[in-house]
């Protein structure tokens, strides 16, 4: 069993999580939508929803982590965010601190590792980890299964238990024909708003995160960025800084 399952706490929550969460899901197809290329930046969020709503992690203080340490998922309220592509990546608020980060990538039912990742950031911010399109040959996200992502903070290596954690969960959805011929368009706001206004989560972030990070002066990508993440309720990191992606 991996080391992120060790611990009671941990494993009463992982169990009610699986027992809530529909055993199938019916694929799913994005219809793409008028597209909104005014300066209002509007986030449409899909009829979907997760087992859990989205909540920031904060330790109670314990070896390597000061009490009041905290980490926030970037991801709607619902806690699921839709992609087009295998390759998502996922975003996350990760204080200044030192203990090594675990990101993990698991099926629906949270019984087998998909990806893992572990990390160490120098300063506070906001950083995103891209999923490989394939781990050992194999596809890392099909289309119509959810799965789950965690960041794991380890604050004690000896006692995982004690570790802080958040969740979220990632789904891969189909493009119809008219929402591909949107995206084909090579003009970057304009893809921007298209995810947007099709409810295509983890596209509109990272797609706005990377053109922030190409022209970081720009104060209209600024307020965009801002305008999102206070749609989602994100509000309390909105101003933090963008760190190298992993």
């Amino acid at each position: 069993m991996k080391r992120f399952l060790h611990g009671a706490t941990l494993a009463v929550a992982v169990s009610a999580i699986a027992a809530t969460v529909p055993s199938s899901l019916a694929p799913m197809r994005a219809q793409s939508q008028p597209l909104l290329l005014s300066q209002n930046f509007n986030f449409k969020p899909p009829d979907v929803t997760a087992p859990a709503n989205r909540q920031g992690g904060t330790h109670r203080g314990n070896k390597l982590c000061p009490a009041g340490l905290s980490i926030t998922p970037l991801v709607p309220p619902t806690n699921i965010g839709l992609t087009l592509t295998d390759s998502p990546t996922i975003f996350v608020y990760i204080p200044n601190t030192s203990p090594e980060i675990e990101f993990t990538l698991l099926n629906e039912k949270e019984d087998e590792v998909v990806y893992e990742k572990n990390f160490k950031l120098d300063k506070s911010g906001i950083v995103g980890v891209s999923i490989p399109a394939t781990v050992d040959n194999k596809k890392s996200l099909e289309v119509g299964k959810r799965y789950v992502w965690s960041f794991s903070m380890v604050c004690d290596p000896e006692d995982r238990s004690a570790d802080l954690v958040v969740k979220g969960f990632v789904q891969r959805i189909e493009p119809q024909a008219t929402l591909k011929s949107d995206l084909a368009n090579p003009d970057p706001m304009t893809r921007l708003n298209v995810y947007a206004q099709n409810g295509i989560w983890y596209e509109t972030l990272a797609t706005l995160a990377q053109m922030r990070r190409q022209t970081p002066g720009d104060v209209k990508l600024t307020a965009k960025w801002t305008q999102l993440l206070q749609s989602q309720g994100l509000e309390s990191v909105a101003a933090q800084p963008l760190v190298a992606p992993l």
